[in-house]
Parts: structure tokens; C-alpha cells; sequence
């Protein structure tokens, strides 16, 4: 059942940075993943639709400490434990270890895998052994920006003179 629910759970980068803004201004993440919930209940009664609750099955989830996935794995959390019945334990660790763990079973799931692009390295080293069950957002991209008054035109002119 958690696999079914983990490969519904989608929002957009507007829900993300309500939780990330939320803990930012200095709400703790668990209060912030409720009080988002609580604001959007018909996107995580759409997430759970037809799930029989478990009774305190263990599941362990891994994320690595970046804002967006202290967001995304607290949020699943909340829903995972308050709407369906595990008892999910969060391990913040580096994103090597993350991936490791999923593959060799001593994690269940990490929503921190930034693929095709970001993990691809580590996607081409442990395809074999994780299941990518869907993209939770899309839309989003991570990349290099600098302020508008720099004058360059490609990541070559950031070079310091030599």
C-alpha cells in the first residue's frame, strides 16, 4: 500500500515552497507538513483514495537535508502515519548514502531522487536495484544563476583571470 501511495503523492513547486517557506519562517517541519495537509485535504484524500490503513507497519524513508526534501519527505510522513497507519521513521543523510540504502533494502524510499539529470550517476550505478515509481513534480529544475548587473555570457566568463 505504501508503494501505491508513494507513486500518487505528486504536487506542484507552489505546494513545496508553502512547506519550505512555512519552515523557513521558522515553523517546525512536522507542524508545517500538518498544516499543509490540513490546507489541501482533497489533494491527500486523492493520494490515499481506497488505501486500507496498516496498524503501525514500520517503513523508513530517506531524504538528504536540502529544503525541498526536508518538505517533501515531512509531508509524506504526516500522511503516511496520520492517514494510513505506519509508523515512518526519516533518516536526513548525504545523497551516496541515500542511494545506497534504497538499493540494498535498508531504506524503503527516498522522494530525494532528482532525476534524469541531477542523480544520474547514481541512477546508472543502481537501476538495477531500485524501482522509480514516478515523478512527484514536474515543472522544476535545478541550475546556475547569477545576478542580472553580471556581465557574462556563459559559465566560462565566471573564471577568475589567470
Amino acid at each position: 500500500m505504501a508503494y501505491e501511495f508513494l507513486s500518487r503523492f505528486k504536487w506542484t513547486a507552489e505546494d513545496m515552497g508553502e512547506v519550505m517557506i512555512a519552515i523557513q519562517d521558522g515553523t517546525a517541519p512536522q507542524q508545517a507538513a500538518k498544516n499543509w495537509a490540513d490546507k489541501h485535504p482533497d489533494k491527500v484524500r486523492e493520494w490515499i483514495k481506497g488505501l486500507q490503513p496498516v496498524n503501525g507497519d514500520p517503513l523508513k524513508l530517506s531524504y538528504a537535508a536540502w529544503d525541498s526534501e526536508i518538505a517533501s519527505t515531512n509531508v509524506l510522513k504526516y500522511v503516511l502515519e496520520q492517514k494510513l497507519g505506519y509508523k515512518v521513521t526519516a533518516l536526513q543523510v548525504e545523497i551516496g548514502p541515500m542511494w545506497t540504502g534504497v538499493a540494498g533494502g535498508s531504506v524503503d524510499a527516498t522522494a530525494a531522487a532528482w532525476l534524469p539529470l541531477t542523480h544520474a550517476d547514481y541512477w546508472a550505478q543502481y537501476k538495477d536495484k531500485v524501482d522509480d515509481i514516478g515523478t512527484s513534480m514536474t515543472g522544476v529544475m535545478s541550475g546556475l544563476v547569477v545576478p542580472s548587473y553580471v556581465p557574462i555570457d556563459s559559465i566560462e566568463d565566471l573564471k577568475p583571470p589567470q
